[in-house]
């Protein structure tokens, strides 16, 4: 593996890229062959071909990382995929599925061999997979030259020809396409642009077969014909192509100039040598037909060959980003002060209303700017979800088979995006519930099928924007979870009394406690008894929460609900201990006042009267580690009569300020000294130190120049242990 620590890691966001992309594709192929219908097994040749430049492109960035292992392997799929467009191979939903299965096993394969530990176990498993995918016949390359030269092209342009353009041609022949030449000329800095313009355009209207050079007069601009096939009149051609100019001509079938010189040969065309020679070339049969096609606008004048590369995004490191974010909210912080400090000058100064007022709006229009900075850098940390739903549905693809069920993976909203944070933090709370969704909700075929349900199962990951949050929803079409099952595990491990009453979704809400599992037995799995009760911990830790519904004999669906970012949050400012502290507002569920005479309880388990029910009340300062329980009251011996403090005594506490949060199904009042008002903070990182502070999600600077920590509620309290 290659030592350059940077470029590796650009090889290795290209590679992840590049098997994003792969899976995705392969995910579209299986849902394309498992449709019923004549399109059935006839997936697009588009599709195909970029699933080999794919595999093609990997093979290409292995070799450089220098990982030779990985890059024979893929070498074989990608020798697959070859033989697959080449038409040397079907394509199955079962071959479809291998491919899929060989393309999740890239990923693990790829971060093994980066830690060094890639073993020869996994690279033998996946070469089983190879052989038993099989091959097949390959396809005489004769017959497709042959049929190429159908056409009008020259012997030149036949050499020219791949073997899959000639494969391509064959084919589109058999479906009795039109074939036809676009010739263009481009100026050098507008190639790349317009080549990828038009070949979409024709890939929407048939299928680009092959782009061929041609001669031109200009240097500083490239001459190209592209061949495509298609069922398309002339006439509607010249209309998707006007805006490209160019001439397009049709390449019509020879077998109409062999049968011309066969009559000629026998004499009956001998007549009409002459006439046909006055004729233009293209109204004679076999030649081709060329049209001009006319531009609306005269091209720009061609420019100069440039060096400038065609890439036009950059890959910044991520603690980049968040060195820039704090520099914004740092500079912000000082405009505020200099705003102040500006406005006292200017009075002390003798300036007029008019002067202050403009410098006041000046001020306002610098602290605007910063604002938009900030949110700006907040955005470049997000990054879409769609590389976490392919791998996703990838993952359940795979679980499925393995356990021997029929599914299929609808994926909505990919392009919402989260911060990449969050993404990282969810992936593995989705893919609990994604297994229990398989394992546990989707049944059988034969169960789907005495139930009058399809044989395969859907299972379907959305996602969408609610406000400042995201909603990951996961549903699927199974068994659904029986609630009195879920009761009687419930009353079994203590969770619950037998003559307790609860709501269908108080009993639903059974399945996040620690070790709830209705599984019959343990397998490799599920039935251990471990998942969903760290999927709740791992949601509520982000200041996040899950839902759940679920209805027998028709499916179950989860909500995932997680804030879009924790870099950019809106904080409560609190009091303990005289120093502040700055909590996320999608962890309170209310700020109250409580009066003393309301707390019972001893100082170790006071309890509060909340909407009815009575909560636990804790003090900050207590999972802080830096204090306990206030007194509630003053020593009376420090009171005169008029209940005045006397001397050094404390004064009786009126009313004590406290946040009620919610931990697991749970609700708790947090006491605090004091509310210290409500702001948009950018959190800072703690560095190295982060790892080892529990409940402490980083800082953040405030106006005065104090710096307070951010804290993460619900994992104090559980690290605290403060029982619910």
């Amino acid at each position: 593996m290659i030592e350059d620590k940077a470029l590796l890691a650009e090889y290795l966001s290209e590679s992840e890229e590049l098997l994003d992309s792969l899976s995705l594709d392969l995910d579209t192929l299986c849902r394309v062959l498992s449709a019923p219908g004549k399109n059935k097994g006839a997936p697009d040749s588009a599709l195909v071909n970029r699933l080999f430049r794919a595999a093609h492109s990997l093979k290409g960035l292995l070799g450089m990382m220098e990982l030779s292992d990985l890059q024979s392997i893929t070498h074989e799929f990608e020798d697959i995929l070859d033989d697959i467009r080449l038409g040397n191979v079907g394509l199955s939903y079962k071959r479809a599925q291998m491919l899929q299965e060989a393309a999740g096993s890239f990923a693990g394969m790829l971060d093994a061999a980066v830690r060094g530990d890639l073993s020869d176990d996994a690279l033998d498993r996946l070469r089983a997979l190879f052989v038993e995918f099989g091959g097949g016949s390959p396809v005489e390359a004769s017959d497709d030259r042959r049929n190429a030269s159908q056409l009008n092209f020259s012997n030149k342009e036949i050499e020219l020809l791949t073997v899959y353009e000639l494969r391509r041609i064959s084919e589109n022949l058999k479906a009795g396409r039109h074939f036809y030449a676009i010739s263009v000329q481009f100026a050098v800095d507008d190639l790349d642009r317009l080549y990828e313009a038009i070949v979409s355009r024709l890939n929407r209207t048939g299928e680009h077969i092959t782009t061929l050079p041609t001669n031109t007069r200009h240097g500083s601009s490239v001459a190209l014909k592209l061949v495509f096939a298609t069922r398309l009149k002339e006439s509607e051609i010249l209309a998707e192509l006007k805006v490209f100019g160019g001439k397009i001509e049709r390449l019509m079938d020879s077998k109409w100039r062999r049968a011309s010189e066969a009559l000629i040969s026998v004499g009956r065309g001998k007549k009409k040598d002459a006439q046909e020679a006055s004729k233009p070339a293209s109204s004679q049969p076999g030649s081709r037909t060329m049209v001009q096609i006319r531009k609306g606008e005269p091209s720009a004048g061609a420019s100069q060959e440039s060096l400038r590369p065609l890439s036009k995004s950059i890959r910044v490191e991520f603690a980049q980003i968040d060195s820039l974010s704090s520099l914004a909210h740092e500079l912000a912080l000082e405009t505020q002060k200099l705003s102040s400090l500006a406005s006292e000058v200017a009075e002390i100064g003798g300036a007029g209303v008019k002067k202050q007022f403009d410098l006041k709006q000046q001020v306002r229009r610098i602290e605007r700017q910063f604002l938009a900075l900030e949110e700006s850098l907040v955005e470049l940390r997000t990054v879409s979800l769609s590389q976490l739903f392919t791998r996703a549905s990838r993952l359940a693809s795979k679980l499925a088979r393995d356990l021997g069920k029929s599914i299929q993976v609808e994926v909505s909203g990919r392009d919402t995006h989260l911060d990449k944070t969050i993404v990282d933090r969810v992936a593995d709370p989705l893919y609990h519930i994604l297994r229990n969704a398989v394992d546990h909700g989707i049944e059988s075929r034969d169960q789907r099928k005495r139930a009058g349900k399809r044989t395969i199962g859907r299972i379907a990951i959305e996602s969408r924007l609610e406000g400042t949050r995201v909603v990951i929803t996961v549903g699927d079409d199974g068994a659904g979870i029986d609630v009195s099952r879920v009761r009687a595990r419930a009353i079994e491990i203590g969770a619950i009394l037998r003559d307790e009453e609860l709501t269908n979704e108080e009993t639903l809400r059974l399945i996040f406690t620690p070790g709830f599992s209705t599984a019959q037995e343990v397998s490799a799995v599920s039935g251990r008894g471990m998942g969903l009760d760290v999927v709740e911990k791992t949601i509520f830790e982000m200041g996040g929460e899950i839902r759940v519904t679920s209805e027998a004999g028709s499916g179950s669906r989860f909500e995932l609900i997680v804030p879009t970012t924790l870099v950019m949050i809106s904080a409560l400012i609190v009091k303990s201990n005289e120093w502040r502290y700055a909590a996320n507002v999608n962890q309170v569920v209310e700020l109250i006042q409580v009066e003393p005479g309301s707390i019972s309880g001893s100082d170790g388990r006071r309890l509060v009267n909340w909407r009815g029910s009575e909560i636990p009340l804790v003090e900050l300062s207590f999972l802080l580690g830096v204090g306990g329980a206030r007194p509630l009251l003053a020593p009376r011996a420090e009171q005169d009569g008029a209940g005045h403090r006397s001397g050094n005594g404390s004064a009786p506490i009126l009313r004590i300020p406290a946040i009620v949060t919610r931990l697991s199904d749970r609700h708790m009042a947090i006491a605090v000294e004091e509310f210290d008002g409500q702001k948009d903070i950018i959190v800072k990182s703690l560095g190295s130190l982060a790892p080892r502070i529990k409940g402490i999600v980083g800082a953040v600077d405030l106006e005065e120049g104090d710096v307070a920590l951010v804290l993460d509620l619900a994992a104090l309290l559980l690290m605290k242990s403060v029982r619910v």
